[in-house]
């Protein structure tokens, strides 16, 4: 039985404009009757992910994803069907029926308690913080590091008590199981496995959120010279390191507005930038950037500037970054701070101001990638030394797809490392020529395979309740049978014979997740000649009955082959009668 009735669903269907909601994870521009933007799920550099406004569906030509609004959210937030229904009911306001069983997990608990518990555990380490005598030292930490009591509260920070029990035995008292705790990563088995304490002990606590604003982890940082200096949560149903970026929640409208991102890379290197009015900072959670990371950002915006500590370990982390960044077509700059200081202390001793200046004139990736193998490399004297630094810069050089802008690159390059224009120039040439190209994946099923009468009938009948009645009446799942789209013949069927009619949105709901959703989002996209009549219609029906008989017919006659080949004359004569029936089908499609 369904979680919610199609009533329910088609009410929170149209509360929300789908342009709108998808305008929040990227940039749409208007094209004609559409919407279009780089795809969310894919990497390209040329738009193909189209939203019809109209028809409240949304595809994309170059990965082949497509459906409504639940498979948008589904796919962008990574949730189950219920989960996405109630996530755009939630943040519109909708009320949702109580559903009569909620879905549990092979562990025995739902997400919904997971993130309940989170945000329970969140409540505790910031009362702790704030109202604890033990959390009195920590407090002053945080304002002698420039935190405000407004951010404190904003970001939720907290305290983990010291004992090691005392977040276990509180939720204990609240009825919360040891094994929740534990799937939370809250908790410790000891390794004797007779006893259980907390994850957390004498931190001070960032909790981690999603997109959505919901605590899915915690980074705790020690007090004092103790290690490690920073724990993290564990990676749980709710959290993947890799998949989310710290204080992006807070940030994405800013960085939309402004265009562009400013990657730090940690807790602190957020939480006062962003304090002190730099509102389009993220974070992300330690120098190893992953490609997962990169896509999440690039839902919002396609420039970034990478501010990462000066130290050895922060510049090799933004040379490791460039590639990810470059991979999915970002506009790539490099914010050098003073030896010895990171975006936290700079901002606190120089000024936001200061900061944001600085930040816009930051240095392009080139010139970061050949200051850094030039300091490498020390003095250029000897011809081995310019070979090494022009070997670190060119597979960069070989990336520029603009002529002009590559020449103006080569030839300061070459004045730079005191080589001839033209020897640089040619070192490029050759690098891109080396260049490997990357085979595009693999789409999902589109109309592409499907046959022309195939998809004009399809068009048509979902778009006519009463073309439904006229045609199926005369039609059998045999009719569809192989056909690309002979699931959702299939469905249509089966409404038919219920006495339904089927339309593009209850077929949506039905194949919610499934290459037929696909289908059916690009099938809608389509506008379908206005011109089409019944008589159309049911010739598109007629040629893909001849085409089944067609391929049926060549069946019979390669098994004739085979029956006459063996002398099975049995075989033999059944096959000729199934092929003369075949034939006087065929010959009366082709008088109708």
């Amino acid at each position: 039985m369904p979680l919610y009735s199609d009533g329910v669903l088609d009410e929170v269907r149209n509360s929300v404009n789908l342009v709108s909601l998808i305008s929040e994870y990227v940039a749409l521009k208007k094209r004609g009757r559409n919407y279009v933007a780089r795809c969310p799920f894919h990497t390209e550099k040329t738009p193909s992910f189209n939203v019809s406004e109209e028809k409240q569906i949304f595809r994309c030509f170059g990965c082949g994803v497509g459906g409504d609004i639940f498979k948008f959210v589904m796919q962008v937030e990574q949730l189950s069907f219920p989960e996405a229904v109630r996530f755009i009911a939630e943040r519109h306001g909708i009320v949702l029926p109580q559903p009569a069983a909620r879905p549990e997990s092979e562990s025995g608990s739902d997400t919904e308690t997971l993130r309940r518990v989170m945000e329970e555990a969140g409540l505790f380490f910031h009362q702790t913080l704030l109202e604890q005598e033990e959390g009195r030292s920590p407090l002053e930490y945080l304002q002698g590091r420039g935190v405000t009591r407004q951010s404190i509260d904003r970001f939720s920070l907290g305290y983990a008590p010291a004992g090691g029990g005392d977040l276990l035995a509180k939720f204990q008292r609240k009825g919360f199981s040891v094994s929740i705790l534990e799937e939370c990563g809250l908790i410790k088995r000891s390794e004797d496995g007779t006893r259980h304490y907390d994850a957390f002990r004498g931190r001070i606590m960032f909790p981690i959120a999603d997109i959505r604003g919901r605590v899915i982890a915690f980074g705790g940082r020690a007090l004092g010279d103790r290690q490690p200096k920073y724990l993290n949560s564990p990676e749980t149903r709710l959290y993947n390191k890799s998949r989310n970026l710290y204080g992006l929640t807070y940030a994405r409208s800013g960085i939309q507005k402004l265009d562009y991102a400013v990657l730090v890379e940690g807790y602190m290197d957020f939480l006062i930038p962003f304090q002190h009015g730099i509102e389009n900072v993220v974070a992300s959670l330690g120098t190893s950037l992953t490609q997962q990371q990169v896509k999440l950002l690039g839902r919002y915006t396609r420039e970034v500037v990478v501010s990462y500590d000066p130290d050895s370990a922060g510049l090799a982390a933004t040379q490791r970054s460039l590639d990810l960044f470059l991979e999915e077509d970002f506009r790539v700059r490099v914010f050098r701070l003073p030896e010895g200081q990171d975006p936290d202390a700079f901002v606190r001793s120089a000024g936001a101001n200061e900061y944001m200046e600085r930040l816009g004139r930051s240095t392009p990736y080139l010139d970061f990638v050949l200051d850094s193998a030039m300091q490498r490399q020390g003095k250029l004297g000897d011809p081995k030394s310019k070979i090494q630094v022009m070997n670190a810069v060119l597979p960069y050089l070989a990336k520029i797809p603009n002529a002009v802008e590559r020449s103006d690159y080569v030839f300061r390059f070459a004045r730079r490392l005191q080589v001839e224009d033209q020897q640089l120039l040619a070192e490029v040439k050759r690098a891109a020529q080396q260049k490997k190209t990357r085979l595009p994946e693999a789409p999902l099923a589109t109309v592409g395979v499907m046959k022309f009468a195939e998809k004009r009938l399809l068009q048509l009948l979902l778009g006519d309740p009463v073309l439904q009645q006229h045609i199926l009446s005369a039609c059998s799942v045999q009719d569809f049978a192989g056909l690309a789209a002979e699931r959702i013949f299939a469905a249509l069927l089966e409404c038919f014979e219920r006495g339904e009619s089927g339309t593009f949105e209850g077929l949506h709901r039905r194949f919610a997740g499934q290459e037929e959703q696909v289908m059916l989002a690009q099938l809608q996209m389509e506008d379908v000649p206005e011109d089409l009549s019944r008589e159309t219609a049911e010739s598109f029906l007629s040629a893909l009955r001849s085409i089944r008989l067609a391929s049926r017919r060549q069946e019979i006659l390669s098994r004739i082959a085979e029956a006459a080949e063996r002398n099975d004359d049995e075989m033999l004569n059944k096959l000729i009668e199934a092929r003369v029936q075949v034939d006087r089908e065929l010959v009366s499609l082709s008088r109708k």
